[in-house]
């Protein structure tokens, strides 16, 4: 089962977003070598698959050195939020 078109949409929106957080300071003396993405569901699911496919375009296109990822399902994503 795919996802759908919110999800989609919900993805592109959280992409959008971490591009323009690392480089809305593109004029900046500031470099970032790694991120951590805190996933607010289970591994396998649509926001893990984001976040992995996401952090590996970064890592593949050289931009940062490394991701790391850190799984917190539960209470509907509000457990991450904690």
């Amino acid at each position: 089962m795919g996802m759908s078109v919110r999800g989609k949409w919900l993805a592109l929106a959280a992409s959008t977003f971490l591009i323009l957080a690392l480089f809305g300071t593109a004029g900046a003396e500031t470099t970032v070598d790694k991120i951590h993405f805190l996933i607010p569901g289970g591994a396998g699911g649509g926001w893990d698959g984001t976040a992995r496919g996401v952090g590996k375009a970064l890592v593949d296109s050289g931009i940062i050195k490394h991701a790391s990822f850190e799984n917190m399902s539960g209470g509907g994503g509000g457990k991450a939020l904690n």
